[in-house]
């Protein structure tokens, strides 16, 4: 058990580092390198994906993620993420990721964002099948809101 338990470690590493390499290089296609091709993503709180239904659904697709991401990247100059917590399960094949994300945006404006995440992974261990992403509603506002003005002006 301690051998995949390092393997679940070492893919939800990979998945936030390919999240931060996503941000910095420009290139989604990072998003869903560490991923299944029938990840499913979904976001919470339910009322949060309510408030915003031009950028989320309660569940979403990699290409649809990668889609949403190209519209989200000409805002963002870069991010970085300090994670905060790790709760790994290797029975049932999951881990819960507690990150502190720091956006700095095109503008030179910079937000501190919380995000969870609880990942599900393949039998192996080796990709993430599954992403329930709990967002920080608070601040995620502030950048969406700048998202849409910018997209208003254009």
């Amino acid at each position: 058990m301690a051998e995949f338990r390092e393997v679940l470690q070492k893919t939800a590493k990979a998945f936030v580092e390919n999240n931060t390499l996503a941000v910095q290089k420009k290139d989604t296609s990072l998003f869903s390198a560490i991923l299944t091709e029938d990840c499913i993503r979904m976001y919470r709180p339910l009322s949060f994906i309510q408030r915003y239904p031009q950028f989320f659904k309660a569940q979403i697709t990699n290409a649809d993620y990668e889609a949403q991401m190209k519209i989200e990247l000409q805002t963002m100059r870069d991010v970085s993420q300090k994670i905060t917590r790790t709760v790994i399960d290797t029975a049932e094949r999951r881990a819960t990721l507690w990150s502190e994300q720091t956006v700095f945006t095109a503008d030179g404006s910079k937000s501190v964002v919380e995000v969870i995440w609880d990942l599900n992974f393949s039998d192996d261990g080796t990709r993430v099948s599954q992403i329930m992403e709990f967002v920080d509603t608070y601040e995620s506002t502030k950048v969406l809101e700048q998202i849409l003005a910018r997209a208003g002006t254009e």
